[in-house]
């Protein structure tokens, strides 16, 4: 019986060894397998779009009108505060004389009075140098009293008389600010309807046509203000802590594997947000996070504003 048993045990011993060793090799099969697939990534690709290093600018209307002329159009340089549309102005211009003939009508008032006032003093120390006289003839008894009396009320008038017309040119000088305040505030009404562009660059595009109207704040320019080129590009949450300043970038066409343009990466956006760029819906529902970044392009390129392309960021490797 014994011997038996033991015939029946070793089969069951050997196979429990055997599908051990079986196991471990699996297992080690497995392990092999998850370390191939982990890939180190050196590259990392954003879509973006060129922009100027200061963006794309819209400019606003300061006052609304009647667009009379148009300096300027699509694809023209500009300078700073350059004249580039003017709306009717007739009645500001109109305004702005009316007032400016009122200071000087001011003006002369001013000076008028300013006459008045010394010749009021020069009659009134005429007066006081009189009075003086008198009161010493008085004194002695070469003079009446009467006369004394006439001449201290002529003082004391002119005494009043200097203090009006010290008044009137201390109102003259009022009114002559307050027209000059006017002046300049029927000026700046006037000057809001020439519009300008407060930066140098290129018009992109002129969204108003000559006799269109135009209303306050409304935008009626594109321009894009000068310095140098930069792409605007996201890229994806999962390659943003491995982003820096400095990094190498190539920008190529969508769909084409030649590089149109170099550059280095200028700004690194301090948080995670939603896809921005060239979204597809208003509305559309997006799990992914993406971290802006700014690429200064370098040299020469045949990039044009507003273009979308790719950008193609060199990752440093890490540290072992």
């Amino acid at each position: 019986m014994n011997k038996k048993i033991y015939l029946f045990i070793i089969p069951f011993v050997i196979a429990g060894c055997s599908g051990s060793k079986e196991n471990k090799e699996k297992s080690g099969t497995a392990s092999n397998m998850v370390n191939s697939s982990i890939v180190e990534v050196y590259e990392v690709v954003g879509v973006g779009k060129v922009e100027p290093e200061k963006e794309i600018i819209s400019l606003a209307a300061a006052t609304g009108g009647i667009v009379k002329e148009i300096y300027r159009n699509d694809g023209d340089s500009i300078k700073k505060e350059e004249p580039l549309v003017r709306l009717d102005d007739d009645l500001e211009l109109i305004k702005v004389s009316q007032l400016r003939s009122q200071y000087k009508a001011q003006k002369s008032q001013e000076e008028i009075d300013k006459l008045n006032l010394r010749e009021s003093e020069a009659r009134l120390s005429n007066k006081k140098k009189l009075l003086e006289s008198v009161r010493i003839l008085a004194f002695k008894g070469a003079e009446t009293k009467q006369t004394l009396d006439d001449l201290e009320t002529e003082v004391t008038t002119l005494y009043l008389t200097v203090n009006k017309d010290s008044a009137m040119v201390k109102l003259s000088g009022n009114r002559l600010t307050e027209l000059a305040e006017q002046v300049r505030y029927a000026e700046a009404e006037a000057a809001k309807k020439i519009l300008r562009s407060p930066y140098e660059g290129l018009i992109l595009d002129m969204h108003i046509e000559k006799g269109s109207a135009v209303n306050q704040f409304e935008k009626y320019a594109e321009v894009a203000p000068t310095g140098p080129m930069t792409v605007r590009t996201e890229v994806d949450e999962l390659f943003a802590a491995r982003l820096m300043k400095g990094l190498d970038a190539d920008i190529r066409f969508v769909g084409s594997d030649s590089v149109g343009a170099k550059g280095k990466v200028i700004f690194l956006s301090p948080y995670l947000k939603k896809k921005s760029l060239f979204s597809q819906k208003s509305n559309e529902q997006e799990d992914r996070l993406v971290r802006e970044v700014r690429i200064k392009l370098e040299g020469e390129n045949g990039l044009i504003l507003n273009s979308k392309v790719e950008s193609v960021i060199k990752l440093k490797k890490r540290p072992l």
